[in-house]
């Protein structure tokens, strides 16, 4: 079984991972079995009591698959790859991590191992992965890809799905600045930086590479901008050094 972890109150390691994953539901058990050997009641008293610790398990395991995905959703926007792993080792988030760092061979290694099913993770999978193919020089299966996941996303709902559509999006205008169409690139990667929903590093890739479709274009003042904001958004991701 993949193996996913947590923290606790900003506390990592195995025992505040233990405490944020197992131990409410651990002393809730508890606390009902004491409650059920000490109530004297009758065995329709022990099956509501059961449905009741059921019904907490389940508001608890929701609450916790609630934290986990804000808790990716901000470590994938600050570009935190240790806390993207720490969350969740699965290939796909791997893939993930590898990228924010950077490293591409890994990054593509990790992504073709993952089996995603629901959308949002066949669009996180087929936009890492072209982030990959793009950095790597693979253009064309990039392309190919992007044409692939455009009418997955055109499916979403844009207002339940921001991120996704934001992820294309900024797919797409990395693969028109690498095929040279920078004045396309240029307008696809402004919509990414305009977007309020962007997130931190997102809007620092988008600048990263709308600096490299304008210096291609011969607008090297505006390059220059683009290459600020992205140091400046993130100054610790790897197109910043």
């Amino acid at each position: 079984m993949p193996e996913k972890q947590g923290n606790f109150l900003g506390r990592s390691g195995p025992f505040w991972r233990f405490i944020a994953s197992w131990f409410v539901p651990v002393i809730m058990t508890m606390a009902y079995i004491v409650l059920a050997l000490t109530s004297q009641t009758d065995a329709t008293g022990w099956a509501w009591m059961s449905i009741g610790l059921a019904f907490v398990l389940v508001l608890w395991w929701m609450f916790r698959m609630l934290a986990n995905g804000a808790a990716m959703t901000r470590a994938v926007a600050v570009g935190d790859a240790d806390r993207v792993l720490e969350i969740d080792k699965r290939p796909l988030h791997a893939a993930v991590a590898f990228e924010l760092n950077g490293e591409w061979a890994k990054t593509l290694s990790a992504v073709r191992r993952a089996q995603p099913k629901k959308p949002r993770e066949q669009v996180l999978a087929a936009t890492t992965e072209i982030a990959g193919l793009v950095e790597t020089g693979e253009i064309a299966k990039a392309r190919e890809l992007l044409a692939k996941v455009k009418p997955l996303v055109a499916e979403m709902n844009e207002r339940l799905e921001g991120a996704s559509h934001i992820a294309v999006r900024l797919a797409e205008g990395k693969v028109l600045a690498c095929e040279r169409n920078n004045s396309e690139a240029l307008a696809v990667l402004q919509k990414v930086i305009d977007d309020v929903r962007t997130g931190q590093r997102t809007r620092a890739l988008a600048h990263h590479y709308a600096a490299q479709a304008a210096a291609a274009d011969g607008q090297h003042a505006v390059a220059d901008k683009h290459r600020e904001r992205a140091r400046a958004l993130a100054p610790n991701a790897w197109f910043a050094t």
